[in-house]
């Protein structure tokens, strides 16, 4: 509906920009349940521990939470370098490849 109205505002020639929409399927978050305990508390670790490695000018590093089936005061928490987590991904169609956090594919069937 947005791409159509700017055609139309583009044809008065009230709209001169470009549209990219950039969109996300929430098919696999759509399908979880609400988060348990342990997930509250993993988050909240996360994000404490993001907020001190900023704090202390540690930037370029991915919050890490680690003995994390060993009750919360055993947690350990740091930070790990984001370099580290990349690998080179040759891009289909593209002379170069991207630098890129591997993942795990979602079956969508499943």
């Amino acid at each position: 509906m947005v791409e159509e109205e700017l055609k139309i505002r583009k044809k008065a020639g009230s709209y001169k920009g470009t549209f990219a929409p950039v969109t996300h399927f929430f098919g696999y978050q759509g399908r979880s349940g609400h988060p348990s305990h342990f997930d509250c508390s993993l988050g909240s670790t996360m994000g404490f521990t993001a907020g001190l490695l900023v704090e202390h000018g540690l930037t370029g590093v991915a919050a890490s939470v680690s003995n994390v089936t060993r009750s919360p005061n055993q947690w350990r928490v740091g930070g790990v370098p984001i370099m580290g987590l990349l690998s080179t991904h040759q891009k289909a169609g593209f002379s170069k490849s991207d630098l890129v956090v591997a993942s795990e594919s979602v079956n969508l069937n499943g």
